[in-house]
């Protein structure tokens, strides 16, 4: 098979066009999926915040969106319908800061026409970003919200500071921030994953539209640490392993022995990590850490050895390569590129639901830890990362910062089971958590 080049990849990056009625942008690989799977409910939004130390000011908050904005131009977009594919054109109205709500992430449907694909909500000493996942993944989003809260600190205390993600607001941003790095780093030869098995979820009674239960754990971050270490894990593989556990005793408690004996939990990876880019479009995939109930029950020393080899064996280039490779090569058949747009959306939905949604028994994404320059940091109290609403399953988003660790749930279901043991695991451990919940 033929190997692209570093021009080719270079072309196949590519976003951005301009033509006789302005600029647009295309989706990149991961964001092609999304308006057909988005609704008012299911919104594939996500949140990162941030808690200062003192009420936000309304008036120097608008300021620093708009300088922010200005940088950022290709998150200033909205969905339009081509024959084909949906692109993206700059969105024109002035953006507002909107009020935060109890429910997060929710009726905000990305496909109507002239929406914004992200919105800024305030309340209090909080500011909120949540981003549709068309645009931008949690690498992404957190370079947009330290820039945020960076300008904002400047304005309102003459607070400054630089680090890598920082961004100087007067520069045009480079191609490589907005650039398809799937495209760019897909390989023609590398052969497709192995298929997994359809995954067991926990059985839970829908709650009312619109709302969606937030739960937050915090464990200080030292103590977290020393009992990966004790386990010979890494965090998010203890973590991983809690809520491995925690699916296991809801299988095992079940009236009947379910259907699905796969239990399976998704970790987003990013590709970052393993192949150089600094796109804020973007750039991770998931992996997965599973296990099959029909060989029995397994004790938790057990379920975190399993973990922590299945993820370094899974998360290396060539390995995370191939499934891109799947990914790409699949967007390119030519007979799936001939399909006209509302045709090919109902595909895209049945390929997500079929090799995606029906993998996995929940999801954990670890953004890691944070950090913020001298003297911003010291006007930051804490941060979230509230993941995306999933009808079926409860999502995880974990960020580290200033010595602890923020643990956050977020479930379209009544049930709390998976929440529950969960925290009661960690309390086992000897680990302090305290929770928190927004219903």
């Amino acid at each position: 098979m033929r190997r692209e080049g570093r021009e080719g990849g270079a072309a196949r990056s590519r976003t951005r066009y301009d033509d006789e009625a302005g600029t647009w942008y295309s989706l990149d690989n991961a964001g092609i999926i999304m308006p057909a799977t988005s609704d008012a409910v299911m919104t594939n939004l996500f949140r990162l915040s941030a808690t200062l130390d003192e009420e936000l000011d309304p008036r120097l908050l608008d300021q620093a969106l708009a300088a922010v904005a200005g940088r950022f131009p290709y998150f200033v977009v909205e969905l339009r319908r081509g024959l084909f594919w949906h692109y993206l054109v700059p969105h024109e109205a002035p953006l507002r800061i909107e009020s935060d709500s109890t429910y997060p992430m929710q009726d905000y449907d990305v496909n109507r026409r002239g929406r914004c694909l992200f919105r800024v909500r305030a309340a209090g000493r909080r500011i909120a970003c949540e981003f549709h996942h068309s645009i931008t993944d949690g690498t992404g989003g957190m370079r947009f919200l330290k820039n945020l809260v960076a300008e904002y600190c400047r304005l309102r205390w003459s607070a400054a500071g630089g680090d890598d993600d920082l961004y100087r607001l007067d520069e045009r941003p480079a191609a490589e921030e907005y650039e398809d790095a799937y495209g760019r780093h897909y390989r023609v030869d590398y052969p497709p994953p192995a298929d997994l098995r359809r995954a067991y979820r926990p059985p839970s009674d829908p709650l009312p539209r619109f709302v969606y239960r937030v739960t937050c754990g915090i464990v200080p971050l030292a103590p977290a640490l020393a009992k990966a270490k004790e386990y010979g894990a890494s965090l998010t593989e203890l973590l991983a392993s809690v809520y491995i556990d925690a699916l296991q005793e809801l299988w095992l408690a079940s009236s009947s022995r379910p259907r699905r004996s796969q239990l399976s939990l998704s970790i987003p990876v990013n590709m970052r990590k393993l192949y150089p880019s600094r796109t804020n479009r973007n750039f991770s995939l998931l992996t997965f850490i599973t296990q099959d109930m029909r060989l029995g029950h397994r004790e938790f020393a057990e379920i975190v050895k399993r973990a922590h080899y299945q993820l370094r064996f899974e998360i290396d280039a060539r390995t995370m390569g191939s499934q891109l490779s799947r990914n790409v090569s699949a967007s390119k058949l030519f007979l799936f590129r001939l399909l006209p747009l509302p045709i090919k959306g109902r595909v895209l939905k049945v390929l997500h639901s079929s090799f995606g949604e029906s993998l996995y028994s929940g999801s954990i994404s670890n953004i890691g830890p944070v950090s913020l320059p001298e003297p911003i940091a010291t006007h930051v109290e804490r941060l979230d990362f509230v993941p995306s609403p999933t009808h079926g399953k409860t999502n995880v988003g974990v960020l580290s910062w200033n010595g602890a660790i923020y643990i956050t749930f977020g479930s379209l279901g009544r049930s709390r089971e998976v929440e529950r043991l969960f925290f009661t695991r960690l309390r086992k451990l000897g680990l302090p958590v305290r929770v928190e919940c927004n219903l």
